[in-house]
């Protein structure tokens, strides 16, 4: 009885995932393929999916190979793929920015990623501040990865260019991760062009962020493919049933322009 009561619930609800990795992952040690990404999506709520890159080999010949790759991979037809494109911020400027205006306007790719643990960069800094100049040109998103990587991974990190790009929408991947979850509900709250990302966040630190947010601030995402149904789950026990769906894809679809 429990599991048919699961599977209604699935085939009525539907999420965009707005945090997806594919390709090696030479920081983190992890290598996920499209299949892994499909399988993983089979029989879940999720329709449709932001890819980014794992973090390749610092090099613009491997940046542009996976970005190629993501590219092709959002042809597919089992379900809507998007692109993001993480590109390593210590290129020469004109390196990092041609490449962001290929994957922008010649792939299609919906926003732009920082990693200040895997980039090893601080967004305060020139090279950091750089590449939210260019997202904010191009008119795409930029998500930053917060938590792990102190102290270049704090949330606050981001508020000079939240600040200095009023008009870039800027997601904070992971809220803090727990640890500064707090500190990623204040920036959000002081700037109203910055939006949440919770994955790995408990319960009690997504109450905390629903409750001082709203739905309109949250959206859906994985990180990996098989945190689906526990971000779900995490998810759902704190947010109204009436405000799920601007959890799961409306607030993406407004963040990043696109349509589920």
């Amino acid at each position: 009885k429990d599991n048919d009561m699961w599977q209604v619930e699935i085939t009525n609800m539907r999420a965009l995932d707005v945090h997806a990795h594919l390709g090696k992952d030479v920081v983190f040690g992890h290598v996920i393929t499209e299949e892994n990404l499909l399988d993983g999506y089979k029989d879940t709520i999720v329709q449709g999916a932001i890819v980014q890159p794992s973090l390749p080999r610092f090099s613009l010949k491997a940046n542009k190979e996976i970005h190629d790759r993501i590219f092709e991979f959002s042809k597919c037809d089992k379900m809507k793929i998007w692109g993001m494109a993480s590109i390593y911020p210590h290129f020469t400027q004109e390196e990092y920015r041609e490449e962001a205006i290929r994957c922008v306007k010649e792939l299609g790719f919906v926003g732009l990623k920082l990693t200040p643990i895997g980039h090893a960069c601080d967004p305060e800094s020139e090279d950091g501040m750089y590449a939210f100049s260019v997202a904010a040109e191009l008119g795409v998103p930029m998500m930053v990865h917060t938590g792990s990587g102190i102290p270049f991974s704090s949330p606050m990190h981001i508020l000079k260019a939240a600040k200095e790009y009023p008009e870039l929408k800027i997601v904070v991947a992971h809220a803090g991760m727990g640890v500064m979850a707090r500190e990623a509900v204040i920036l959000a709250q002081i700037c109203e062009n910055v939006y949440l990302e919770p994955t790995w966040t408990g319960v009690a630190d997504m109450g905390m962020i629903y409750k001082e947010l709203g739905a309109g601030k949250i959206m859906f995402s994985s990180d990996h493919v098989n945190n689906v149904t526990v971000q779900y789950e995490t998810i759902k026990t704190v947010v109204p049933e009436k405000e799920m769906e601007q959890v799961l894809y409306k607030t993406a679809e407004s963040v990043y322009k696109i349509t589920l």
